[in-house]
């Protein structure tokens, strides 16, 4: 368990590796996940940081995917001034990736590659003109709508309303701009559906999600979605935040928090996708949270989350056994003794999320 109050200085999630790793020692635990393989965070919400780059290098991690948009409360242009700042101070550590050609070369060179990605449209508010600005300052990855509706598509709050007109403008200037988009997750069903009707040969992803048909909250996403997803070539992570893989509207108390659920159910969404979609298509998006302050007023928006959807408190968790990056090796050692092949794991690790930057992005 990590109390929220406690993310702000990275305290509590910085367990040791259990089971059937306890024994390893971390280089061998580390080049169990790596060997050779590019390894790639699919989403994360953690503060650039030295603390946080030693914690994605434990787990072996070569690229993490930013969510931007909520580094900096200013929002606009601020949250990238802020990352931008950060990668000065994290110089020889961690820099930017503009292609999939810049995160290999940040893998040769010893450093962390960093993609940067927003989970819905609101920061562009009612300027979509000015989505090639973002573009130019590191914006790679583009999701529609968080939670709730806005002017361009619906949230997972209102899963049956489309795209809108201005959202069919969106899609089009981010084909324009070979940015990758991102839906399902906290895009609602329709609006998801909509985005990749017009993906036109181009690959959409869902970053990082939980599985309706194992747990039926509302910001998961449901098998129709996932299928038209890989369709287009596309990934879909799996995170490990532990209310969406086990907090729903049948279970839920609003006073308590969601017990934590082992390890075995975030391995059991991905056994689910790879039966569902095949393993092409799946990919790791942990969601983790490291260096932001969820304890400040409006962190957890009441119109953007309902009570069967998280946990109240001060308490955030993630599934046992992956409560921080530099656990992966657990998920890689769970994935063995449930059978999964050495080329199957190397592609949930990275390769297909590798695959998919390559085809979006272009050379």
């Amino acid at each position: 368990m990590v109390d929220r109050r406690t993310v702000v200085t990275g305290l509590g999630v910085f367990a040791t590796s259990v089971a059937s790793m306890a024994a390893e020692t971390l280089e061998n635990r580390t080049s169990a996940v790596h060997g050779g393989t590019l390894v790639i965070d699919g989403l994360d919400c953690s503060v650039p940081s030295e603390s946080y780059v030693s914690w994605l290098r434990a787990g072996g991690v070569d690229c993490m995917h930013l969510s931007v948009e909520d580094m900096d409360g200013r929002g606009g242009v601020h949250p990238f001034v802020f990352v931008h700042e950060r990668l000065d101070q994290l110089r020889g550590s961690m820099r930017l990736a503009r292609t999939v050609r810049d995160i290999w070369a940040c893998k040769r060179d010893g450093q962390i590659a960093l993609v940067l990605g927003w989970q819905g449209a609101d920061p562009i508010g009612t300027e979509p003109g000015t989505l090639r600005a973002y573009f130019e300052l590191g914006l790679r990855v583009l999701g529609i709508a968080y939670n709730t509706t806005n002017r361009y598509g619906s949230g997972c709050l209102e899963p049956s309303r489309g795209l809108t007109a201005d959202g069919e403008s969106l899609v089009e200037q981010a084909h324009a701009l070979n940015m990758l988009l991102d839906v399902g997750g906290h895009t609602g069903e329709q609006t998801s559906l909509d985005v990749i009707a017009r993906a036109g040969g181009r690959p959409v992803i869902c970053s990082h999600t939980a599985l309706t048909a194992l747990n039926a909250n509302k910001r998961n996403t449901s098998d129709r979605v996932c299928t038209a997803i890989a369709a287009t070539g596309g990934v879909i992570g799996v995170l490990c935040l532990n209310d969406y893989l086990a907090r729903n509207a049948a279970n839920a108390k609003p006073a308590e928090t969601t017990p934590q659920a082992p390890l075995g159910v975030f391995l059991d969404h991905l056994d689910y996708l790879r039966r569902l979609v095949g393993v092409d298509h799946v990919g790791i998006g942990p969601d983790f949270v490291d260096g932001q302050d969820l304890s400040k007023p409006g962190a957890w928006p009441g119109d953007r989350f309902t009570p069967d959807m998280i946990s109240p408190g001060d308490d955030i968790l993630y599934s046992e056994g992956f409560e921080s990056i530099d656990q992966l090796p657990n998920v890689v050692a769970g994935l063995r003794e449930r059978g999964w092949t050495r080329i199957e794991i190397r592609k949930l690790l990275g390769d297909n999320w590798a695959r998919v930057y390559r085809t979006a992005w272009g050379a």
